[in-house]
């Protein structure tokens, strides 16, 4: 349990950042809606591209049409600039885009399933930064082998609530999910994860 709850730490180390992060989305949100600011828009993209990817390529599968999608995503959020000021949630409206773009991509290539129930597995790594200064390199590649055997539905929530600090209602809302459904699948991966994590590296 050592190496989980110093993984825990680091995570709450995170979140002074990630609300940093969210302020200055926030701000871009600003520049695009009252200055047509385009610098703002790369800004965005540079930040969340990434982030955006891995969330559309559980839904779509391929990454050239993933990567397509994320770009519609971001300029879907350009010619609507002028509604981002009264956006509540400016990290829940980006990811809500995504998902709407991949839904529409879905929709043209006919597949009608349930994509909760047909999710595609995604990267989950975590990349080790100046919060993390308590995880050292073999706990981390520990930790993520934990997270990689995750299903993809229990690593996408878990992706959505520890590395892009959504709320469990956020993610229900977003993935059409009860707020249950989600707290249920993060007590899986947080138990999943203590479990598969040695207490110690000495064996």
């Amino acid at each position: 349990m050592y190496v989980y709850f110093i993984y825990v730490l680091a995570v709450t180390m995170k979140k002074g950042s990630m609300q940093t992060q969210k302020l200055c989305l926030r701000e871009l949100f600003s520049r695009m809606a009252s200055s047509d600011d385009e610098a703002a828009l790369w800004e965005l993209h540079a930040q969340y591209f990434h982030r955006l990817y891995r969330f559309v390529f559980a839904f779509i599968g391929n990454k050239e049409i993933t990567e397509e999608v994320v770009n519609d995503t971001f300029l879907d959020i350009w010619q609507s600039r002028h509604l981002l000021p009264k956006v509540l949630s400016a990290e829940v409206y980006i990811f809500i885009c995504a998902k709407n773009r991949a839904l529409k991509q879905l929709s043209k290539q006919n597949k009608h399933a349930d994509v909760l129930t047909a999710l595609h597995d995604i990267e989950c790594v975590m990349v080790r930064t100046p919060y993390d200064i308590l995880i050292s390199s073999e706990m981390c590649r520990r930790i993520n082998r934990a997270i990689r055997l995750l299903p993809p539905q229990c690593k996408l929530i878990f992706t959505l609530v520890k590395e892009n600090g959504l709320k469990y209602r956020e993610v229900a809302g977003l993935l059409g999910l009860s707020e249950k459904t989600v707290e249920n699948q993060m007590s899986i991966a947080l138990k999943k994860l203590s479990q598969s994590v040695p207490l110690s590296f000495s064996s």
